[in-house]
């Protein structure tokens, strides 16, 4: 999409003002129709940070993807803004953004939204917010960086994670688009192993699955508490499985690899094990396609 072509830039968290004059050329609605031109289901309404940062976050992964021959050309079938007041599912309210794993219905008075697409906060509408939001939640250790893209690569990383998984898997879920998608045989898919299903893969192996004290303490250590898993306020919790352990391994490896004048990545992320401990790239290998055993 070309949004990220910036020059000499002062660069910090990956915000400055040669990125906020380069985002303020570009409206949502253009980006939400160019994204529906490529085949995605794009509505940010008038939100443009937001509309922004998912348009960067696509340039870096077509970039992964052309430059570096990596398997991540699966864009959302759908992208939305959403506030609180509109979800149909409590369990991410309050959340900067999410990534739905099997279809359903998210939003009021919204049909049901295909598998894999994202979601993201629209009360965070001015790029302050989201680099605030970025930055808050580094310091608590949260995430795995400070960078203002970090949610928008983080929930696009799931999105190609779950990908890799129904097409190794299968999708045998309730949506027939995603069905046509993954089930069957279209020029592009094939599912190998049709007695496999990859929503009950996610369900039984991915999301319930725990790691032991000396597992969690690496992967605090090296990626994020989030990752490790931490404890909401009341008690239950959050992240700590395999999925979202890919995602913030994903999103610190590329963060760490972007070019402060273009937002773009500079070489492989993923080329070298990214100086992790064996321990974690062990973890990050099973967790990729989800411990099975």
């Amino acid at each position: 999409m070309k949004i990220s072509n910036i020059h000499s830039p002062s660069f910090k968290a990956g915000l400055n003002d040669n990125i906020r004059a380069r985002f303020a050329m570009f409206s949502a609605p253009n980006i939400s129709y160019t994204f529906r031109q490529t085949g995605m289901d794009a509505d940010f309404g008038y939100n443009r940070p937001v509309a922004c940062c998912c348009a960067a976050v696509n340039d870096i992964f077509d970039n992964l993807r052309y430059k570096y021959n990596l398997p991540f050309w699966a864009k959302p079938p759908s992208i939305r803004t959403f506030n609180d007041h509109q979800l149909l599912i409590d369990g991410v309210k309050g959340s900067l953004g999410f990534c739905i794993s099997d279809s359903s219905y998210v939003l009021i008075d919204q049909p049901v939204f295909e598998a894999r697409s994202l979601f993201l906060n629209d009360k965070y509408n001015t790029l302050n917010l989201i680099d605030e939001a970025a930055e808050r939640n580094y310091q608590n250790k949260w995430n795995s960086t400070n960078h203002f893209l970090h949610t928008y690569i983080h929930e696009w990383s799931h999105n190609i994670h779950n990908d890799m998984l129904y097409r190794t898997f299968g999708y045998d879920g309730t949506c027939p688009r995603a069905r046509m998608r993954y089930n069957t045989w279209n020029g592009m898919y094939y599912d190998p192993n049709p007695a496999v299903n990859g929503v009950q893969h996610l369900s039984q192996k991915i999301f319930p699955k725990t790691y032991s004290d000396k597992e969690r303490a690496e992967i605090k250590k090296e990626i994020s508490q989030y990752a490790a898993g931490v404890n909401a306020s009341n008690g239950e919790k959050v992240g700590g499985n395999p999925f979202e352990v890919v995602a913030e391994y994903m999103t610190k490896n590329i963060v760490n690899t972007l070019d402060e004048n273009t937002l773009l990545p500079t070489r492989n992320p993923f080329a070298d094990g990214s100086g992790n401990s064996k321990t974690v790239n062990d973890i990050i290998a099973n967790a990729w396609k989800g411990i099975i055993t």
